[in-house]
């Protein structure tokens, strides 16, 4: 009986877990932050700063992302804030500030990947996170909605018209094809 209970309360923490995640990957990271990344790696810049990122050692690229990271995630921890108290706006516009800090540390990671994967306590961290999003991803929950999202996109395509479709992704940014 304790078991059962155990399992379904795990069950809802899971999918709300997944709902989360889904949600900040299909609309923030897909839709916004992965193009601003893009952008950010695209800068003549920042190939300089890849050298120099390079000449330093691996305390000072730890520090540098970790303040980074941290940077991030404060930002992240007050939006949610911000949003629990009602206060949508300035949850919006403080979680869409944080989305090119979020990429620069991103790319910053990918740069800097080896030598951050040289202290072993970040490595066993970045390994259990990565095992930790494969089970999420390979959850029967996880799989469920994700299907059902995508039977919602297809039937929402299938219902739309077409112009509503087109200015709803002109709001928010989205190139029409032959731009």
């Amino acid at each position: 009986m304790l078991k059962l209970l155990y399992r379904k309360m795990f069950n809802v923490l899971l999918t709300a877990l997944i709902l989360i995640y889904l949600l900040l990957e299909e609309l923030v990271w897909e839709r916004i932050a992965e193009p601003v990344y893009e952008f950010i790696h695209g800068l003549k810049i920042l190939h300089k700063a890849e050298m120099k990122l390079a000449g330093l050692n691996r305390y000072a690229v730890l520090m540098l992302f970790l303040i980074l990271f941290a940077a991030v995630e404060s930002l992240g921890i007050v939006a949610i804030g911000l949003f629990a108290q009602g206060l949508l706006v300035p949850a919006t516009v403080l979680y869409a500030g944080k989305i090119p800090i979020t990429a620069f540390t991103f790319w910053m990671f990918k740069i800097t990947q080896d030598k951050l994967m040289t202290f072993t306590w970040f490595k066993f961290c970045y390994e259990q996170l990565l095992s930790l999003l494969h089970t999420i991803k390979t959850s029967s929950i996880y799989l469920t909605i994700k299907a059902q999202s995508a039977g919602i996109k297809i039937w929402l395509k299938a219902h739309w018209p077409v112009e509503t479709v087109q200015r709803i992704k002109a709001f928010f940014g989205f190139k029409q094809p032959g731009q």
